[in-house]
């Protein structure tokens, strides 16, 4: 009995225990900074394209005829000639002992004639241009070659040039080696092949001199345009230069230097 009434009494004092007054202030209030409105992105300008000009038509370039500079007259055909046997003479002179030793049969060494002919061949078609602007044929039949500036032309031209034969010839010689052998065997094609690339280029200088309205072969045309001019005595010359001229004195007094039709009515005006 005496644990209920202790529990009694507990009860009864926590009941006439006055509850604590309660705080009447308010709480305080927390003020929060505003957050920062984002702006709305602005619209970046678009790039203003660029106004295209009017294009104005082009105008097709006319191609112009190369012409024979002023102040200088064409060879005639005797001149032609004489420069052409010339050269040929000088340059490749030498091969016709050899060809007509081989075709009479007999057994030779050649070696020294080979170096023979090299030394003149790079003497007509090497030394000669570099040094006079013209080779032998040239001094010879009183012609030289100009451009269409009227100045001589690069010295490769008149090497080029003067190689057409040597070209004709291994190519005929390929073209030959190849028919025995057989097209059938690889030297055969090989050697075929050949001789076609070096006949091509004297081909094609024929057929541009031929069929072109400026008369003129494909180194002529690569080279920007060479003439074969007339060309009179130089004061200049002296030595064996000197008498080169005067062989141009010997063909011109024989009349070799002039027109085939020219020289045929003077004969025929000298018959009357």
């Amino acid at each position: 009995m005496g644990l209920l009434e202790k529990a009694d009494q507990i009860r009864s004092g926590e009941d006439t225990q006055e509850a604590p007054p309660a705080d009447l202030t308010p709480p305080p209030t927390v003020v929060l900074d505003p957050e920062p409105v984002q702006e709305a992105p602005k619209d970046k300008p678009k790039s203003r394209r660029r106004e295209r000009k009017a294009r104005t038509p082009r105008t097709k370039r006319t191609r112009q005829v190369k012409t024979l500079p002023e102040g200088f007259e064409e060879v005639t055909s005797g001149q032609r000639i004489i420069r052409r046997v010339s050269d040929f003479v000088v340059s490749y002179g030498w091969c016709v002992p050899i060809v007509a030793i081989f075709a009479w049969g007999s057994n030779f060494d050649p070696t020294y004639f080979i170096i023979l002919g090299i030394l003149l061949v790079s003497f007509n078609l090497i030394f000669m241009p570099r040094s006079t602007g013209r080779t032998v044929g040239n001094w010879i039949s009183r012609t030289t070659y100009v451009n269409s500036k009227g100045a001589a032309p690069n010295p490769y031209y008149l090497l080029i040039k003067g190689l057409t034969f040597v070209a004709v010839l291994i190519g005929m010689t390929m073209l030959a080696t190849s028919t025995s052998t057989g097209w059938g065997e690889t030297s055969g094609q090989i050697q075929l092949a050949i001789g076609l690339v070096l006949l091509s280029p004297p081909m094609l200088d024929y057929i541009f001199f031929r069929f072109k309205r400026d008369n003129m072969g494909l180194w002529d045309t690569i080279f920007g345009g060479v003439w074969l001019v007339r060309t009179t005595k130089t004061a200049e010359a002296k030595g064996w230069l000197k008498r080169l001229e005067q062989l141009g004195d010997y063909s011109a007094e024989r009349g070799w230097l002039q027109d085939k039709e020219a020289g045929e009515a003077t004969a025929v005006e000298g018959a009357d």
